[in-house]
């Protein structure tokens, strides 16, 4: 269930068209996401979880509702695909605007699910 955000399981999300998500720059990320607490809620487990992403590149999760944390690394491709590293797997995101919120998705895939819903905390 760690995993579940960084894309290791299928999501099983809702669909959203891709006309109604404003996709996040990699300038967008760094500025927006990077040294605040973030809250994640994963669409198809209801996982509820903490991420920070540090300016040095580390990042910090603990699930909200049970046992489990872990820290690892992060990086945003020149194309905003922010990947995560934890315990020796990698899992990566698209971060969007989806009306108010904030969301990812696996890819910019018109049909691509919402994986997770994210609050600053």
């Amino acid at each position: 269930m760690l995993f579940s955000w960084m894309g290791l399981f299928p999501p099983t999300g809702p669909v959203t068209a891709a006309e109604e998500r404003i996709y996040l720059s990699k300038a967008d990320i760094e500025r927006v996401l990077v040294g605040k607490g973030l809250e994640s809620r994963n669409l198809s487990t209801g996982m509820v979880s903490h991420w920070v992403f540090l300016p040095n590149g580390s990042v910090e999760f603990a699930n909200k509702r049970g046992p489990g944390n872990a820290s690892g690394t992060w990086i945003v491709r020149a194309d905003g695909l922010m990947c995560v590293t934890m315990l020796a797997r990698t899992g990566c995101r698209y971060w969007f605007r989806h009306g108010a919120a904030l969301a990812n998705a696996i890819s910019k895939d018109p049909g691509s699910p919402l994986v997770a819903e994210i609050e600053f905390e």
